[in-house]
């Protein structure tokens, strides 16, 4: 029974006898309310497609399985090319390359469902990159066709969008992929062409260019950085190798040689623990996945590379870090992993989702 015998009252509750032990009431009810509180945050997934003008969202269940949100897919504009979520979780952003915009939707916290705020706001022409500052204060857009970032203030009552001074900032020739530092103190880019460029954040959001741009490779075609902000990591596509870069700010250095991924590499993440790069390889049909040692260098964890989809397209690890999802372009389907403590992967149960459409880029929520 759980109360066998009322045996006092302290300052802060009511200590009862259970199972011949004193315990405080008022801190058992306590600590019971907070691991609710906890546990009652809801994360979502979302994914687009440059064949399909919608998001599908999705809820990620305590089994760590994904179900579908009511309403999905929300309807985009046409050709969407990436999807952001503020850190804040009120607003995602959808890219438009279609219309060479961004368009603005309001995120239900509890439902995880999408409501489209009026109008697209113009960026540069092919936009297909997105960025967000920690802050939730600045949005930032890689436009590939006109060589540029747009960049925005974001009203952090309504999500609305406002072009800062200077924006666009002319950026290298037909960027591809755009990361931010942790901090939101520095942008990178890298251009198939022109390597990595650099570009420090100042405090209004605006940007400054940093260093000459560096080599990353034959052709770079993604970027990512680890959750410290001291490395940088890029793909490049035609020598099949991931290229590591140690960052301070807007300075960045070249690392060891290339290390070898599969065919292909496409898109890159790490974990929140900074342990483990995950690279998608779209020409091979797997993901790599490196351990990352303390100085950025990396190693194959065994048994790598794992089996994915066809056509991997983009990579990303979910808030609790436990598990990876991966957009199969050309299966149509998303591919989700259980993360090991070695960066292994092992398939979900559930795994693949089939989607029915050509998933491009997914963001998840913390």
């Amino acid at each position: 029974m759980l109360g066998e015998e009322l045996s006092t009252r302290s300052g802060v509750g009511i200590v009862v006898k259970i199972a011949g032990r004193l315990v405080n009431l008022a801190l058992l009810v306590m600590v019971v309310s907070l691991a609710g509180c906890g546990s009652s945050r809801h994360h979502f997934v979302y994914v687009i497609g440059r064949d399909s003008e919608g998001v599908f969202a999705f809820e990620e269940t305590s089994s760590k399985g994904l179900t579908k949100i009511s309403g999905s897919p929300f309807s985009t504009g046409s050709v969407p090319t990436a999807i952001a979520v503020t850190p804040s979780r009120a607003f995602a952003y959808v890219l438009s390359s279609g219309g060479n915009g961004v368009l603005t939707y309001t995120v239900n916290s509890t439902t995880g469902a999408l409501a489209a705020t009026a109008g697209a706001v113009a960026t540069g022409n092919g936009p297909v990159a997105i960025a967000i500052d920690p802050s939730s204060q600045h949005l930032y857009v890689l436009n590939q066709t006109s060589s540029s970032i747009s960049a925005f203030s974001i009203d952090t009552t309504t999500g609305a969008l406002t072009a800062l001074s200077g924006s666009p900032f002319a950026t290298v020739a037909g960027p591809v992929s755009m990361v931010m530092a942790p901090k939101g103190s520095a942008l990178y880019v890298v251009s198939p062409s022109d390597g990595i460029a650099s570009f420090t954040v100042n405090p209004d959001g605006t940007l400054s260019a940093g260093q000459t741009p560096l080599a990353a490779g034959v052709s770079p075609s993604f970027v990512t950085i680890n959750p410290t902000g001291k490395f940088v990591y890029v793909a490049d596509s035609v020598g099949n190798t991931v290229l590591g870069f140690t960052a301070s700010g807007a300075s960045l250095s070249s690392m060891s040689s290339p290390v070898a991924l599969g065919t292909t590499p496409a898109a890159l993440t790490v974990d929140q623990n900074g342990k483990v790069l995950f690279a998608a390889n779209q020409g091979s049909n797997n993901i790599s996945a490196l351990a990352i040692g303390s100085g950025g260098s990396l190693s194959a964890v065994s048994n790598s590379p794992f089996a994915a989809g066809t056509a991997p397209s983009f990579v990303i690890v979910n808030s609790s870090g436990d598990h990876l999802y991966v957009a199969d372009r050309d299966s149509g389907d998303i591919s989700d992993f259980s993360i090991s403590g070695n960066g292994a992967l092992t398939a979900a149960s559930g795994s693949p989702i089939a989607l029915g459409m050509s998933p491009s880029w997914i963001a998840v929520t913390d």
